[in-house]
C-alpha cells in the first residue's frame, strides 16, 4: 500500500499544482486522502460481506464522496482525487491479511463439515471457539513468560521452542506485552482428517490488532499497534487439540531457506522462517541502526550442549533507503557481561576504520601477527583479557576459514557475522564457526 499511494502523491505532485515555488507536498498530500478513506472503508466491508466486490463499492463510493470536495480546486484535482479513490477502494477490497493462507479455506471448511458428521470433535464453530480461547490465552501467558500454561494447551515439541525463546527474552531482559488484543476475523484455513484420529490437523487463520509493545529492563523498545495475520496450527489429542506452530503472514518466501529448517531438525534445534523484532539487538555496531527497517529470518535456535544458548539467522540490515546489507549470523549468549567488544577483520569492510566506534577505544593485542589482521575495539580493556576467543589458535583458524566472520560482544550476548550476497546460503560454515567458538567459550 505504502508504495501504491507514494507514487500516487508523487503524480499528484507533478500533475496537481500549479506553483512551482512550493506547496507541492502539501497538495499530494491532500489528493491521497481520498484514498485513504476508501481503503479503511472497503476492509471492514469485505471482512462482513466475504466479497471483495461489494468492499471496493462500498470502499470507492465513500472515496467519491470526498474526491467530490476537489471539484471546487478544479477538475484536474477532482481526477487525480478519484484515480486516488480507485486505488484505494482496490487496495481495501483485494489487501488480505490471510491471503497467503485461505486459498485452501473452502476446502477446508468442507473436510471439517464432512468429518463432523461422524466425529464431534471437527464441529466448525466448535474449533474455532478453542482456537479463539488459545489464542487469547497464549497472549496472556506470553507475555507473563508463563510456559507452565502454555504446556497445558501446546504440542511438547512446539512448547520446547516456545520455551527457548521466552528463555532468550529473559537473557536479553525483554518481555514482548501484547494489550487490546482485538480479534476481526478466524477462518478455518487447513484441515486434514486421517483415520487415525491422531494424525488429525486443523489451522485457523486469525485476522487481529493488538498494542504490541517489546520491554527491554522497564524501556519501551518498540511498539506495533497495526493489524496482522497468523495462521495457528492444531494436531489431534483425544477429543480434542493442542497448538503445534503459528505461521505468520509477514513470512516472505523470497527469504526462506529450507534448508536451514532441516539443519535445525537435523540438530535438535528450531526453526522460525520470520523471527522479525523480538529478538533483535539496539545496540552495538552490527545493530546499532535498531528496528528501522530490519529484520531477522530463517531463525535457528537451541542448546547445543550444556546451558549455552545458541542460535543462528539471516538478518537484513538496511542501508539508505532503498539498499540492504545480508548477514548470516551466529549468537551465544553468555553467563556473564563483557561490556562491549569489536573485533573486525582488516579484509571485511570495503574501506579501513580511522577511529573507534563512540564509546570504544582500540586496543592492541600483545601478537603483531593478530594486529595486522584484525582491529580491537572495547568499551572497557580489561575485559578483552578475559574473552575466550581471544586467543591466538582460535583466532588463527578463524581467519583461515572461506568465510569472514567479524565477532562483536553486547554485554552477554557473542554475535559472529560475515556479510553475505542476497540468496547466499552460508550457514553451514557459520554452524561449523559456532561450533568451535562454543567449545573455546566452554574452556
Amino acid at each position: 500500500m505504502y508504495d501504491i499511494f507514494h507514487q500516487l502523491m508523487f503524480f499528484a505532485r507533478a500533475g496537481g499544482g500549479g506553483s512551482s515555488s512550493g506547496g507541492g507536498g502539501g497538495a499530494g498530500i491532500l489528493l491521497i486522502i481520498p484514498g485513504i478513506v476508501a481503503m479503511l472503508a472497503a476492509e471492514p466491508v469485505k471482512k462482513r460481506t466475504q466479497s471483495k466486490a461489494a468492499g471496493a463499492a462500498v470502499g470507492f463510493a465513500a472515496g467519491l464522496l470526498v474526491s467530490l470536495l476537489y471539484l471546487l480546486g478544479g477538475p484536474i484535482l477532482f481526477v487525480i482525487a478519484l484515480i486516488s479513490a480507485v486505488v484505494g477502494a482496490a487496495a481495501g477490497a483485494l489487501t488480505d491479511k490471510l491471503g497467503r493462507f485461505r486459498q485452501n479455506s473452502q476446502a477446508a471448511r468442507q473436510t471439517v463439515q464432512q468429518a463432523a458428521m461422524q466425529d464431534n470433535a471437527w464441529n466448525e464453530q466448535g474449533i474455532i471457539s478453542y482456537a479463539t480461547t488459545v489464542f487469547n490465552r497464549f497472549q496472556y501467558d506470553w507475555e507473563r513468560l508463563d510456559l507452565p500454561s502454555i504446556q497445558q494447551y501446546t504440542t511438547p515439541n512446539y512448547a520446547r521452542h516456545v520455551g527457548l525463546m521466552l528463555y532468550a527474552l529473559q537473557q536479553m531482559g525483554r518481555i514482548n506485552q501484547m494489550n487490546n488484543v482485538s480479534i476481526s476475523e478466524a477462518v478455518i484455513t487447513q484441515a486434514y482428517d486421517d483415520q487415525n484420529d491422531q494424525n488429525d490437523r486443523v489451522s485457523v487463520g486469525f485476522v487481529a490488532s493488538a498494542d504490541d509493545k517489546l520491554i527491554e529492563n522497564g524501556s519501551l523498545i518498540y511498539r506495533d499497534t497495526e493489524e496482522f495475520g497468523e495462521q495457528w496450527n492444531f494436531v489431534r489429542s483425544g477429543n480434542g487439540w493442542l497448538l503445534d506452530g503459528i505461521d505468520q503472514a509477514t513470512e516472505d518466501s523470497a527469504q526462506f531457506i529450507a534448508s536451514m529448517r532441516q539443519f535445525a531438525a537435523q540438530y535438535n534445534m528450531y526453526f522460525s522462517p520470520d523471527w522479525g523484532h523480538l529478538l533483535l539487538p539496539t545496540r552495538g555496531e552490527l545493530f546499532k541502526r535498531g528496528f528501522q527497517g530490519a529484520d531477522i529470518n530463517n531463525h535457528i535456535i537451541g542448546f547445543w550442549t550444556g546451558n549455552l544458548l545458541m542460535q543462528l539467522y539471516t538478518y537484513n540490515k538496511p542501508i539508505g533507503e532503498d539498499n540492504m546489507d545480508y548477514y548470516i549470523v551466529g549468537q551465544v549468549n553468555l553467563p556473564k557481561s563483557y561490556g562491549g567488544i569489536l573485533v573486525e577483520r582488516s579484509d571485511s569492510r570495503l574501506l579501513k576504520r580511522f577511529k573507534a566506534p563512540s564509546g570504544y577505544k582500540k586496543v592492541q593485542m600483545e601478537w603483531g601477527d593478530f594486529n595486522k589482521r584484525y582491529q580491537v575495539y572495547a568499551t572497557n580493556e580489561n575485559q578483552v583479557t578475559s574473552f575466550e576467543l581471544l586467543n591466538p589458535s582460535f583466532m588463527a583458524w578463524l581467519y583461515d576459514q572461506n568465510i569472514k566472520v567479524n565477532i562483536e560482544v553486547v554485554d552477554n550476548v557473542v554475535y559472529l557475522y560475515s556479510r553475505i550476497a542476497e540468496g547466499e546460503m552460508r550457514y553451514a560454515e557459520m554452524m561449523d564457526i559456532l561450533q568451535k567458538s562454543h567449545k573455546e567459550l566452554k574452556m
